[in-house]
């Protein structure tokens, strides 16, 4: 009988099963909705109903929703009488959406039109140029296949397919990619539909000001058509599993990782959770490519039995005794059970498979960049913050990120990790208030040591700290109202901090 080898992702389906029913005692847990498990997005609202975002805590009335054309062009021609009456006066501002997967309305605007980008789908691959062509609407689950044919990956995403391109370039993602910048770097051009009307490129050489403007700038500079990304060849990677205190995990990356020869173009860190040695163990998970397979076409695979995996990653909501699990199926059974799998493989999945269903709490993220020497300072100060918080931490990521010299919004103006953290929050006007004590705690930590924080989250930052840990916020908003006088283009993160 053939030998099954799992992903690290898979022994959280196939290794813990056991652990589970111990820590809820019953199977019932296993049930999900089977959306989620599929990686499929609800249709956006109707016209003049509420919309949310991925937190479930914003529900917002618009104008309205509009749905972009399946082409660039056709998507031009439908928006562009709407951009004219916005900027006469006649309608109130568009904000821009792709799957919603922020978590501050920065998708959303009050009383304002919603522009839905998720029919603006194509995907073209150029294999010699290494080059692809996307709609602003496709997601990396479309885009992924088209690249996988033919021998290529993704060089950029985050760690998920459930994203559209519009909303990647937008909040200027990153992911597991190792030794390298954010997604910026990675696009060669790109066509802006303007709030005047007018459709232009936007590259390295050519409208240089608004290439670097809007790339993570959060749809308020103009309607992103289309972009051409880099690819990277596809390969089977083979992970190697290292367990380090948090404190030395700066320097075992730097010498598993950054050093000079290293093979390594994958990696992350996660940090355990487990009140035992709370944030003060890590994990370094690195992979390696195996060169006989570089560019070649190879099986596509998806998660395997995602409601066992949501099961045992959501059985540890609430539960000491789960986190202790979930902990040490990690670090002593994922080096023993997790086989190759190619690059391909391991972005082809849905982050809904994980998301928290219940009525009574939401998962929320945050994601604080700081220097990566200065990991274990940020951390020691974080660990103290979210003891004494009263907010349930589910999970930390540590990822990769290199200077990013592109941007005007830049998070990563030095090499830095960026952790990736998820809590558990009830869905109560005292758990938001606990919660945006927390963060800006947590932003006042990172800035300390020289960090700063990501945007595409609660907007519970104060103005003071976002002028603090993005000192070029000034300026951009300035361009914004040189560029867009008439505000055509607008969402709650600028309502919040510039309006």
């Amino acid at each position: 009988m053939a030998r099954f080898k799992m992903s690290r992702r898979q022994v959280l389906t196939h290794g813990v099963t056991a652990a589970g029913a111990l820590v809820t005692g019953s199977a019932a847990t296993v049930a999900v909705s089977r959306w989620a498990g599929q990686g499929e997005i609800p249709a956006a609202s109707p016209s003049g109903a509420l919309l949310d975002d991925a937190s479930r805590l914003n529900p917002t009335a618009v104008r309205g929703v509009l749905f972009a054309e399946s082409s660039a062009a056709a998507t031009t021609q439908a928006v562009t009488p709407l951009l004219r009456r916005i900027a006469a006066g006649e309608d109130p501002p568009l904000a821009i959406a792709g799957v919603r997967h922020s978590m501050g309305r920065q998708s959303l605007l009050p009383g304002g039109w919603v522009l839905d980008t998720r029919p603006m789908n194509e995907v073209s691959l150029d294999s010699a140029a290494g080059v692809v062509r996307v709609g602003a609407g496709a997601t990396w689950r479309e885009i992924i296949p088209v690249l996988n044919a033919a021998g290529f990956a993704p060089k950029v995403m985050q760690s998920n397919h459930d994203f559209t391109v519009g909303g990647s370039l937008s909040v200027n993602c990153h992911g597991w990619h190792a030794n390298h910048p954010p997604i910026a770097a990675s696009v060669r051009s790109l066509r802006l539909l303007t709030a005047t009307g007018d459709v232009i490129t936007c590259n390295p050489t050519e409208n240089v000001e608004q290439f670097g403007l809007v790339l993570g700038g959060y749809g308020m500079f103009g309607l992103i058509l289309d972009a051409d990304l880099d690819v990277w060849p596809n390969a089977m990677y083979r992970p190697h599993f290292t367990t380090v205190p948090t404190r030395d995990y700066a320097t075992t990356f730097a010498r598993q990782v950054r050093a000079e020869g290293s093979r390594v173009e994958m990696a992350y860190g996660r940090l355990s959770v487990d009140p035992r040695n709370f944030l003060a163990e890590a994990i370094l998970v690195a992979f390696a490519p195996d060169p006989d397979t570089r560019g070649a076409v190879l099986p596509l695979t998806s998660p395997a039995m995602p409601e066992l995996q949501r099961a045992v990653f959501r059985n540890s909501a609430g539960s000491d005794l789960g986190k202790m699990l979930r902990w040490s199926v990690e670090r002593e059974m994922a080096p023993w059970l997790a086989g190759p799998l190619s690059r391909n493989s391991i972005l082809n999945e849905p982050a809904a498979v994980f998301a928290d269903q219940s009525t009574a709490t939401r998962d929320i993220l945050h994601e604080y960049f700081v220097p990566q020497q200065r990991l274990w300072d940020f951390v020691e100060k974080a660990r103290g913050i979210i003891e004494r918080g009263r907010v349930e931490l589910l999970n930390v990521t540590v990822r990769d990120v290199r200077q990013d010299r592109r941007t005007a919004l830049a998070y990563a103006r030095q090499d830095v990790f960026g952790l990736v953290m998820n809590f558990r929050q009830e869905g109560t006007s005292e758990a938001e208030d606990r919660m945006r004590a927390l963060t800006r705690e947590l932003i006042d930590a990172a800035i300390d040591v020289d960090g700063t924080f990501y945007l595409p989250y609660r907007l519970h930052g104060t103005g003071a700290q976002l002028r603090r840990a993005y000192p070029t916020w000034a300026g951009v908003v300035a361009a914004k109202r040189r560029l867009d006088p008439r505000e055509v283009f607008r969402n709650e993160l600028y309502n919040s901090y510039a309006g």
